[in-house]
């Protein structure tokens, strides 16, 4: 089946490198400007628009979400990624997991749809990643987290035992979230914070 990425940002490159760790090679990206049809992105050549996919029937096509986020003291910047993935799985578009093959997954580890799990990031026992969830370079997830819906894990972020994060939470790179520590919804954690207490929903851990 072909694989169209989503958005012809940095985010693509990476998640189009992952694909091709994998011997998968996109048929093609989209981009919003008109005037970039034809440019390369990661070896991959930019075809159309996203309304453009829409032109291909949900059965024949499966997508990525290359749509990367900058997060702000008080707004994770998930919003387009989620809204662009329910956008089309809404019409019955397919997003799969992807997982570059450098990463470390554990067997019985859960990952929902359009899950992405990039290059040396680690994946442990138990763990249950939901759908559309970045999991970005080198980060760690240990056993028994949960990771909610829409989030992104940046790169090098660990996440200790027993961590639970909410629905579109940003955990900025470096950051480590202590066992068993409880991260609300839509909350934000700064670049190389030590979290030890609790993140209310819309919060914010890190340097004031």
């Amino acid at each position: 089946m072909s694989l169209i990425v989503l958005c012809a940002g940095g985010h693509a490159r990476v998640v189009i490198e992952a694909l091709l760790s994998r011997g998968i090679r996109p048929v093609g990206v989209t981009d919003r400007d008109p005037a970039r049809v034809g440019e390369a992105i990661g070896a991959v050549k930019i075809t159309g628009s996203d309304d453009d996919v829409m032109n291909m029937a949900a059965d024949e096509v499966e997508l990525a979400n290359g749509l990367g986020n900058r997060a702000t003291r008080t707004d994770s910047g998930l919003a387009g990624r989620r809204v662009l993935f329910e956008r089309f799985t809404a019409l019955g578009y397919k997003f799969p997991v992807i997982a570059h093959a450098s990463a470390v997954i554990a067997s019985d580890a859960q990952l929902g749809d359009g899950a992405q799990v990039m290059a040396g990031a680690v994946i442990q026992p138990a763990a249950r990643i939901g759908r559309n969830v970045l999991v970005n370079t080198r980060a760690v997830v240990e056993h028994d987290c949960i990771v909610g819906d829409h989030a992104h894990v940046a790169p090098g972020a660990v996440l200790c035992g027993g961590v639970s994060i909410g629905e579109s939470v940003h955990v900025g790179a470096g950051a480590v979230v202590l066992v068993g520590v409880k991260v609300g919804a839509g909350a934000v954690v700064a670049a190389g914070a030590v979290v030890t207490r609790d993140v209310a929903a819309g919060g914010f851990a890190g340097n004031e």
